[in-house]
Parts: C-alpha cells; sequence; structure tokens
C-alpha cells in the first residue's frame, strides 16, 4: 500500500480484461456468501452468480483474469467484512471501494494489510474504525490527514502506528470530533497540535517513539475523558506535568524517555483511576509527593533516572494495596528505606538502586507470604547486616545488594530455601561471605544462573556452586582466594556458555586435568598464573589474562578461537615475535600486547590485515623494531569509514543474547596512555577507537597511512625513534581527541592542517626538533607550553611565535638589556622563552578532557 490519499479517492471500475481465472471466480462468490446486504437495493453483488465469467460483473477490474479492482459502494452492505474473509485473499487488487455503505461494521479489519498491492482505497462514510498498523503508507502529514478527515469523518479510532507517516500532522484532523482512540506510535512527525486538546471524546493518545519535539501542550494532559496517555521515547519533546483537576479519569500516564522536566505536582493525588505511572528517564526534580499515597488504584510507578531527592515517604502500606511495581532508581533519594516496603501486600518488584539511601534495613514481617520476586538495593550507602527476612521471601528471583556498606559475615547457605532464586548480587560491600561447604547438596540450593561475589572476603573456592547446572556467570573477583582454580569449574553450567571473572585473587595456575569447552567469557587477570597459558577454547570471545607472571609464547591454537573479539595479553613477561597466526580472527575488536618483551617488526604480509572491525591496538611497552606497517592499517575499516563500520559496532559490554538479563554485562577494561597518565576505559565506548604503538624501538617516518584512519580517535607514537616530519594527512583525522607524538627525532613544521582538529583535547608533540609557528587556530592554540617543549635547546629549538602576544620594547634599553642577550647567548634565550611561554599559557583557557575522559575513564597517575 504505498500512498494513502489516493487511498480514499473513490474509483468507479467497470473495466474488463481477459477471462476470470476459476479461483478469483471462487474467492468472489464466497466472499458475497459472507456478506449481509440489501438485495432489492444492491445494484452489483446481487448479479453476481457462477454461470457467468467473473471478468464481466458489475464493479469489478481484471487483468488477464485476475481481479485487481473491487467497487462495492452504495450496496447496504451490513454486519461487517471478518478478518478471514476471502477478500483479502484477492492478493492481486490494486483497487478497493467500499464507500457509503453506512451500516458496515465499525472496525476495517487487520487483514487488509495482507493487500501488498493495494493502492486506492475508499471507505468513505463506511467505518468508525480504522486500523492499519504496520502498513507502509510513507505519506506526508497534509496528504494523510486530509484523506482521513474527508474520508472518514465519523472516525472514532484512528489506528496508524508504524506506518512511515511524516508530518507535520495536518489542521484538518481537528474536524475528526468522534475521535476517541488515536494510536500514531512509531512514525515521524514534529511538535505536537494544541487541537488534540478539543478532542473531547478522547479516551486513548498513544505517540510512542514518534519523533516529537518542542513543547508538549499541558491542555492535552486535562482533557475531560481521557484516561490513557503514552508520549514516551520522544526524547526532544519538552514539558512539564499540569495541576490535575479532581474527578480526572486517567488511568495510565507514560512520558518515559521524553525531556519533561519539573516536580511532581502535589494535585497527582487527584488521579484517583491512576494504575500506572512511568515518568522514568525525564529531568524531574523535587521530593515525592505524600499525595501519590491517595493513588489507591496505582499497580505501576516507574520514577526511574530522574533527579528526585528526599526521604522516600508512602505512608504506609494499607493506601497502596495493589502496587506490584515500584523502581524508583537513579534518583538521588536518601534517609533510610521505610521497611514497610516490603510488606506491601501486592509487591512483586522493587529497584531502590542507584540512590543516597542510608541507614540499616530493618527486618520486615510475614516474608514467607509475600509475593516479592525483585528487589535490587545495590549502589546506595546503607550499612548493617543484611536483614535476614530478605531470605525467607519464598518467591525471589532476583536479588542484588551489590556496592553498599553492609557488613558483618553472611553464610552463602542462607539462600538454601529460596528455590526460585537465579540471580544473586552480593558484590562489593564490608561484609564477609562463608562459602564453606562441599555443594553436595544440590537439592538444598537454587539453580542460580547468575552468581556475584566480587570483593566478599571470600577466602575459599566457594564449593556450593560445583553441582550448578544452570550457571552461565559467575563473577568472584576482587578476593582473596589462593592456590590453583579447581578443575571442577570448568563443568558447572551443563554445558551452557560460561562467563567466568576470576580477576584480582591469587590463582597461581588451573589444577590438571582442565578443559574450558564451555567458556564464553574468561578473565583471569591479575593474578599470579604463570609459565604458559592454558588452551583457550574455541568459542571464547572474550579472554583477559593482564597482568599475570605469564612467560611463554602465545599458543598457536588461539588461532582456533574463531569467535574471539577481546585478548588483553598485557603486563605479563612473555618473550616473542608478533602473533602472526591471529590475522584470520576477523571478529577481533581488542588486542592488548602492553607491558610485554615482544620483539622484531610486525608486518602487513604476514601478520595483520584481517581485522576489519578492530577498535583498540595496544602493543606499548615492548621491543617492537622496524618501521609502523602502514599498509596493514589501511585494512583496519572501523577506523575508516563510519557507515559501513562503525554502525555494526555495539559498547563493548559482551551482552550474551538470551542468557544474561537485562543489566547484566561485562565490561572490558581497556588503558589508554596520553603525556604519562593512564587512562582506563571501564567499557570500551560504541565506536571508540584507538592505536597505541608508544616505548618501542619503531624507526623511520611516520606512515602517510596513518592519515587515512578518519575516525581514530586516539593516537600514541610517543617514546620511539621516528623521524621525518608530522604528516599533513593527520589533518584528516577530524575525529581525534589525543596525540601523542613526544620523545621522538620529528623536525620540520607543525604541519597547518593540524588545526582543523577541532575535537582535540590532549596534544603532546613535546622533545622532538620541531621548529617554527604553531598552527592558528581555536583548538590547537589552547593548550598549554609542555605539549611543545623541548630538551634540545642547543640544536634546533623550537621557535613559538605567539600572534596574540605583542611586546613593545624601546630600542636602546631592548637591545641593550634583552636582544643583545637573546642575540649572544644560547642560555639566557632559553630562559626567555621559557618565561615567554609561561606568560602566555598562564593567559589560555585550558580545556577540560572531552566526556569519555572525565565520565568513561578512571584517571590514575
Amino acid at each position: 500500500m504505498t500512498s494513502i490519499y489516493s487511498t480514499f479517492l473513490v474509483v468507479d471500475m467497470y473495466a474488463v480484461s481477459g477471462e476470470c481465472l476459476r479461483n478469483q471466480q471462487s474467492l468472489l462468490l464466497q466472499f458475497k456468501h459472507s456478506l449481509l446486504f440489501n438485495a432489492t437495493e444492491s445494484t452489483t453483488l446481487v448479479k453476481w452468480n457462477q454461470s457467468s465469467d467473473c471478468c464481466t460483473w458489475e464493479g469489478l477490474t481484471c487483468e488477464e483474469g485476475r481481479v485487481t479492482g473491487l467497487n462495492l459502494s452504495n450496496e447496504s452492505i451490513s454486519g461487517g467484512i471478518l478478518d478471514n474473509s476471502t477478500l483479502f485473499d484477492l492478493k492481486y487488487l490494486k483497487s478497493l471501494d467500499l464507500s457509503l455503505n453506512l451500516d458496515l461494521s465499525s472496525a476495517i479489519p487487520s487483514r487488509i494489510g495482507n493487500l501488498t498491492n493495494l493502492t486506492n482505497l475508499n471507505f468513505s462514510n463506511a467505518f468508525s474504525e480504522l486500523y492499519l498498523d504496520g502498513v507502509n503508507i510513507s505519506t506526508p502529514g497534509n496528504e494523510w490527514g486530509q484523506a482521513l478527515s474527508s474520508s472518514l469523518p465519523n472516525l472514532r479510532v484512528s489506528s496508524l502506528s508504524n506506518c512511515y507517516l511524516s508530518g507535520p500532522i495536518d489542521q484538518s484532523l481537528a474536524k475528526l470530533q468522534s475521535l476517541s482512540v488515536i494510536r500514531l506510535d512509531y512514525n515521524l512527525f514534529v511538535p505536537v497540535p494544541v487541537f488534540f486538546s478539543n478532542y473531547s471524546n478522547m479516551t486513548s493518545m498513544y505517540l510512542r517513539s514518534s519523533g516529537l519535539y518542542g513543547l508538549f501542550p499541558n491542555e492535552i494532559f486535562q482533557v475531560p475523558a481521557i484516561q490513557n496517555f503514552d508520549i514516551s521515547n520522544n526524547e526532544l519533546l519538552g514539558g512539564s506535568l499540569p495541576e490535575f483537576l479532581s474527578g480526572s479519569g486517567l488511568q495510565s500516564l507514560v512520558i518515559t524517555s521524553t525531556n519533561f522536566s519539573g516536580t511532581l505536582p502535589t494535585s497527582i493525588g487527584n488521579l484517583r483511576q491512576l494504575s500506572r505511572l512511568d515518568v522514568s528517564y525525564n529531568f524531574f526534580s523535587g521530593p515525592l509527593p505524600n499525595s501519590i499515597t491517595e493513588l489507591t488504584k496505582l499497580v505501576y510507578l516507574d520514577l526511574a533516572f530522574n533527579n528526585f531527592a528526599g526521604p522516600i515517604l508512602l505512608a504506609c502500606g494499607e493506601d497502596l494495596p495493589n502496587l506490584n511495581y515500584i523502581h524508583l532508581n537513579g534518583n538521588s533519594f536518601d534517609g533510610i528505606i521505610p521497611s514497610f516496603l516490603f510488606t506491601l501486600p501486592s509487591l512483586q518488584t522493587i529497584n531502590l538502586s542507584h540512590n543516597k539511601l542510608s541507614g540499616q534495613v530493618l527486618d520486615f514481617p510475614n516474608a514467607s507470604s509475600s509475593m516479592l520476586y525483585y528487589i535490587d538495593l545495590s549502589s546506595n550507602k546503607l550499612h548493617g547486616p543484611v536483614p535476614l527476612s530478605i531470605f525467607k521471601l519464598k518467591e525471589l528471583k532476583y536479588l542484588s545488594l551489590s556496592s553498599n556498606k553492609f557488613n558483618g559475615s553472611l553464610q552463602l547457605d542462607v539462600i538454601q530455601g529460596l528455590s526460585n532464586l537465579v540471580i544473586l548480587d552480593l558484590s562489593y560491600n564490608n561484609f564477609s561471605v562463608n562459602a564453606s561447604g562441599d555443594g553436595s547438596n544440590i537439592f538444598s540450593f537454587p539453580k542460580l544462573g547468575v552468581l556475584q561475589l566480587a570483593s566478599c572476603n571470600l577466602r575459599i573456592f566457594p564449593h556450593l556452586i560445583k553441582n550448578q547446572l544452570s550457571l552461565y556467570y559467575l563473577d568472584i573477583s576482587r578476593n582473596h582466594i589462593y592456590g590453583e582454580i579447581p578443575s571442577w569449574i570448568w563443568n558447572v553450567g551443563n554445558g551452557s556458555k560460561l562467563t567466568l571473572n576470576l580477576s584480582h585473587n591469587h590463582f597461581v595456575a588451573l589444577q590438571e586435568p582442565y578443559s574450558l569447552k564451555n567458556v564464553g567469557s574468561l578473565d583471569l587477570s591479575f593474578n599470579q598464573l604463570h609459565g604458559k597459558i592454558p588452551i583457550l577454547p574455541p568459542e571464547a570471545f572474550y579472554i583477559d589474562l593482564n597482568g599475570n607472571l605469564l612467560t611463554e609464547r602465545i599458543p598457536k591454537s588461539l588461532a582456533n578461537c574463531r569467535a574471539l573479539e577481546v585478548l588483553n595479553l598485557g603486563n605479563n613477561q612473555m618473550l616473542h615475535t608478533f602473533p602472526i597466526f591471529l590475522k584470520n580472527l576477523s571478529t577481533m575488536r581488542v588486542l592488548i600486547l602492553r607491558f610485554n618483551k615482544f620483539y622484531g617488526s610486525i608486518t602487513c604480509s604476514e601478520s595483520i590485515g584481517a581485522w576489519p572491525v578492530i577498535q583498540i591496538f595496544n602493543v606499548a611497552s615492548n621491543n617492537f623494531s622496524g618501521g609502523l606497517p602502514g599498509q596493514c592499517l589501511i585494512k583496519w575499516h572501523a577506523m575508516m569509514f563510519e557507515n559501513d563500520v562503525q554502525s555494526q559496532l555495539s559498547d563493548t559490554s559482551f551482552k550474551y543474547g538470551d542468557v544474561i538479563p537485562p543489566g547484566f554485562s561485562y565490561e572490558d577494561a581497556v588503558t589508554v596512555t596520553n603525556k604519562g597518565l593512564e587512562m582506563e576505559l571501564v567499557k570500551i565506548p560504541n565506536g571508540f577507537t584507538a592505536i597505541d604503538f608508544s616505548s618501542n624501538n619503531f624507526r623511520g617516518e611516520i606512515t602517510e597511512e596513518l592519515g587515512q584512519l578518519k575516525f581514530l580517535h586516539v593516537l600514541n607514537l610517543s617514546n620511539n625513534g621516528l623521524g621525518g616530519q608530522i604528516p599533513s594527512s593527520f589533518g584528516n583525522l577530524l575525529q581525534l581527541e589525543s596525540l601523542d607524538l613526544s620523545r621522538n627525532h620529528l623536525d620540520g613544521t607543525i604541519p597547518a592542517s593540524l588545526a582543523n582538529l577541532n575535537f582535540l583535547q590532549v596534544l603532546n608533540l613535546s622533545f622532538n626538533q620541531l621548529v617554527g609557528r604553531i598552527p592558528k587556530g581555536s583548538q590547537i592554540q589552547t593548550f598549554s607550553a609542555d605539549s611543545f617543549q623541548d630538551s634540545h635547546w642547543n640544536s634546533g629549538s623550537i621557535e613559538i611565535k605567539w600572534d596574540f602576544i605583542s611586546v613593545e620594547v624601546g630600542f636602546v634599553v631592548g637591545f641593550g638589556l634583552v636582544i643583545g642577550p637573546l642575540v649572544f647567548s644560547n642560555r639566557w634565550r632559553r630562559c626567555y622563552f621559557d618565561r615567554v611561554e609561561d606568560i602566555a599559557f598562564s593567559m589560555l583557557p585550558q580545556r577540560l578532557l572531552k566526556k569519555w575522559l572525565s565520565w568513561k575513564m578512571g584517571i590514575r597517575k
């Protein structure tokens, strides 16, 4: 269906072409028999019969014996057309006219979407309900709006979600005063018209994900008949909530993921029929009004990710008897958690994470009869012992208490009675988890899928998981576990692809014999593993052995890991040449070999070149030599092309499809070095790219091919023996945010093209033999003197001429006291320019590092 404005044109069709095919006639007769119509008033249907060629029937158009046009206007049809009608099997139909059948059923059948060849459709005065969801209409606002208002003046329900409609919403729609339901989700519009507030019969309005922007008219909230309201996922749509009048029939208010702000008005308590309130992912602030407890029919409350603050004051459980779902996470609520929250009679899920809640969580009564199955109290300031009543919630499936200050000790076998528990996260608290026990009684423990015990002061490996057949995610990182990793750990999960984080412990080896065939993601970083790298599973996509004592070569069996995306072998003692056998791992996105003893050259003919999605390449602090592998770099398409490759990249969080629940991810940590600072990206942002060849023995000129990596964000070539000039092609690196070429043998001038790098936030060209002016540019001239300083002033010092500094000195005094020493004394000249630079840079604003250096990185000296 290609055009809705032609959809409502009246078409008269009596032409015939070709002999009617038998199946077409059969479908038409079945359609006729399914209809209720007045035979005395009919001029078309009444004449259809089996004895004549259907292509000769009135109201039909045929092409090669196939029905392409059907005109049944003014046929006194009543009773409607059912979804199973054979009308929708006439797949060659291009034009359909059912207008002027005033007694036709109120709803247009949904199967009309099966008529994919339909270009002309006329339902004028025939229907009061229009359902065309998912039909590709692709028409601008003035055309589809005028077609609706002129052809269906009595329309009560207009459901046109995901129809590829575009705006603006036409003023002619204001004529449809009978409209009670309007659904325009998943289209593309502009500001919401004020005339929507004039629909006095409007009960439901759905404008979800429609590209709305501007300010939302508050009058629409106050339409007297409105019951259901959804304008969610319109991030550019601003507004605030009005004062609500008493007597409102509003039942569902959903404005999640918009740009609304302000406070929740006290008058929200007037919405006595409200069952669903979702204002999550907005910019609301202020306290939670006490009047919310007057919403006795409230079932679903989601205020997540706003700026609400103050205590959670929801009176008592008797006021909210129907509350099933409460999410207040991602705000600044403080004070204690009211214990009655856990006793609300209908409550099933509660999320208070990422707030400023403090104090103890007290035990609560009647836990065994509670319906609660989801509790998330993570990332607060809660302290004291964990209330044992939580472990009496028999329906509990998800429990996260991580990142708090709970103290004392906790026996892990306290979860024995929680037979439904699937996800347990106790990480990052101040208590000690006692995981003793051999785990032999498998029937007494729940079938866990996710167990997170990071930084729980574990002293031994938790043997209770030995017989866990459903486990697929285990994190016992940052504990105090010594010795060998037990061989049985690789068999948990009953063949599912395991995610194991055993990092930051004191493991020295893998207990023999071992088989890692079921492991998909393995983090053994920052342990004391020594010797050779274990044989890794062929299905692994994430391997992190960073920060161990590994000395032997990278095993060639690693080339069999065809799904490998991240390989981090940094900070070990491996002595070997570049692992050329990894060249065919086309899925590789992150390769880190930094701080080892690798040596030799990196050549393109044998090694890299087949990594089209590589994002992070870090071989810093080794003994590599030779020239930079220019011909290899231009095959790294993720750093060159935005549309073809970068659009396919997602955050390197490694979510595992259906096995990891929402919110669970394995976040890779990558260290980027700039000017002596090591900045750790706790998660690789979407499309972020970096190359680090620093602190090696590379020689020769900087390869021009680097200038083709137009979507490179970080480049570090410091501490090598590179010579020649800085390539002018670096001016093409328009996305570059950090450039470090310090401590090389570069000479010549700084290319003027570097002034084009407007995103550059870190620049270090120091300790080279550069001369001449710093290029004029709004960004490059904001960097401090140490970005350009040179330790070899006596042999080709850099002459920085600041156009914005003017020094007027009297000729005689100036020459005698200043100019003379500058001409005749190298020492004085150096001190003078040092001082001038200090003064100049003290006058310049120092730009803050860009967002990815602040909120996506932790910086450590």
